[in-house]
């Protein structure tokens, strides 16, 4: 296709950016050599490229801690419009897992935060591993945000195909209407591991003489230097070359008729293609993870066998799990969440104005020990010892504001885990000890208070579906122990 003078198209391109809470001050020291400065320094060399930018808030206090001068930059380009940043949860939780009042708290904290920080107003947020759930919109419009985006996934669970979704379409729950971009599948899996050159001919195999359309990437920074094999694939040897900086140079001397475009700045400048409602999903990988182990085994051949075929008019279809069946799969990640909901009542009931015990709750929602899938989630122990910190930490604010200085104890059977059966919640000023009747007794959390730590916070060997992948592997004639 030749591009004539009056045909043209935006790239939308969000870079979503997370440390969990409570990871290793070594890996974010890590990943922020390998990913964040260099991406930076990349859009400071190329003026011309504009995008959209996502850090969470415990990125962003970890940031201000070690390197400031790097928030400083950011500003900068914020403040001359080349980037824009993007608000969400302010410690990234799975926004239908916790509290209402906790999801509009969150969102606010980073939009204000980053106003604080940054001098500019995000109008839009990045939804945390993309779990969404149809009432979502009515909070996300009453916490301020016009916009957000998903995996197009989601939209071709519902019927629409790629060529639907270059814009953005207009969702709602008993609210004003929410703006949902799609995420192109295509430019996740070509950006950055083909040749720059292909995303440019994309491009402008899709330019219009109406200019109107945009095709949207949002994905993690950290692949772009952190993930295997990508540091010299995006950088080259010296920091300043390598891919991105190939990337970058076409997309600005192809600026005549390929414009980078924030995707707050395209949300007011165009209409919505539509209305859509969007069933309850996640990223595919996601909902696969979410299933019992021997279906989520199947499931992911199936899908391996379907895009093998490049049968894409049935892959649209396929749906795995529901996020909060990991409320099922794994009893630590529900004992976990039912602590988090017993220490936001307390919180709330007891120590609402309190800022530390507020922090030290939302902190404790961090998404990344709520699920799992091939890698990290509620397998990784420091990071699940630092969110019952948290919660034990917000506890003893709460109980200090209830009960005062004075020795206490007190014991209670409730349906702690929600499964219709009472346990037995000893709690004291000292320790919190929490036992299951149905189990003879099972100790499942020792929490001792002074030191904020769950001794019993462990987990149990579970069968998953990459076990049987791994066993196959093995089995294969070429394979070599």
């Amino acid at each position: 296709m030749t591009i004539g003078q009056s045909s043209s198209i935006h790239l939308g391109l969000l870079l979503h950016n997370h440390q969990p809470v409570g990871n290793f001050p070594w890996v974010f020291q890590q990943v922020y050599e390998e990913s964040y400065l260099p991406m930076i320094a990349a859009l400071e060399r190329h003026p011309e490229v504009r995008l959209s930018l996502h850090y969470t808030g415990s990125l962003l206090d970890w940031l201000y801690e070690a390197h400031p001068d790097f928030l400083h930059r950011i500003s900068l380009l914020a403040q001359r419009q080349q980037v824009e940043i993007v608000s969400g949860g302010y410690y990234e939780p799975i926004l239908p897992s916790i509290p209402d009042a906790d999801k509009l708290a969150q969102i606010r904290r980073l939009t204000s935060h980053i106003h604080d920080t940054f001098g500019v107003k995000p109008t839009g947020m990045w939804i945390a591993e993309r779990v969404w759930e149809p009432n979502l919109p009515r909070f996300l419009r009453e916490a301020g945000i016009e916009w957000t985006i998903l995996d197009d996934v989601h939209f071709k669970n519902v019927g629409f195909e790629d060529h639907d979704l270059y814009g953005y379409y207009a969702t709602e729950d008993q609210s004003s209407a929410l703006k949902v971009y799609a995420t192109s599948k295509a430019l996740r899996y070509t950006i950055p591991w083909r040749p720059a050159t292909e995303t440019i001919e994309t491009m402008r195999a899709l330019a219009n003489l109406a200019g109107n359309r945009i095709l949207v990437m949002g994905d993690d920074g950290e692949k772009f230097g952190s993930w295997p094999d990508t540091q010299s694939h995006c950088w080259g040897h010296d920091g300043s070359s390598g891919w991105i900086e190939e990337f970058f140079t076409a997309l600005e001397q192809n600026s005549s008729w390929l414009h980078t475009t924030p995707l707050g700045e395209y949300a007011r400048s165009y209409p919505a293609l539509g209305r859509v409602y969007i069933p309850t999903s996640s990223y595919i990988e996601m909902t696969e993870w979410a299933l019992p182990p021997h279906k989520s085994y199947a499931f992911g051949k199936l899908l391996h066998q379907l895009e093998h075929d490049q049968q894409e008019h049935v892959l649209q279809f396929m749906r795995g799990g529901f996020w909060r069946n990991f409320l099922v799969r794994y009893p630590e990640i529900n004992t976990q969440h039912k602590k988090m909901m017993r220490v936001h009542e307390n919180v709330y009931a007891h120590a609402a104005s309190d800022e530390r015990a507020l922090t030290h709750l939302w902190k404790a929602q961090a998404n990344d020990t709520y699920w799992h899938g091939l890698f990290g989630g509620i397998y990784m122990g420091h990071v699940r010892s630092a969110i019952y910190h948290h919660l034990i930490k917000a506890e003893n604010l709460a109980d200090l504001a209830h009960y005062g200085n004075a020795p206490w104890q007190t014991y209670e059977f409730t349906d702690f885990d929600r499964d219709t059966q009472n346990e037995l919640l000893i709690e004291s000023d000292q320790l919190n000890l929490y036992l299951d009747p149905q189990r003879g007794g099972t100790l499942f959390e020792w929490d001792m208070r002074r030191s904020a730590h769950n001794l019993v916070s462990v987990m149990t060997r579970h069968q998953e579906s990459y076990h049987q992948t791994l066993r196959e592997h093995e089995q294969e004639p070429d394979h070599e122990p």
